[in-house]
């Protein structure tokens, strides 16, 4: 996940996560994922909270 220019869409650029963790990354943030096929997918987003 995060890959840059990995997608599974047709129109898609596969830049959108890259860009997600770069940014939160670059706040000393991080991004968590957990999936459980047939429940859903838990995306946690921790930053900071003075830089």
């Amino acid at each position: 996940m995060g890959e840059p220019f990995y997608t599974t869409k047709e129109k898609g650029t596969g830049l959108g996560l890259m860009m997600c963790y770069k940014i939160i990354g670059d706040h000393g943030g991080k991004i968590a994922v957990t999936s459980v096929i047939g429940k859903g997918t838990t995306v946690e987003v921790v930053l900071p909270v003075s830089v």
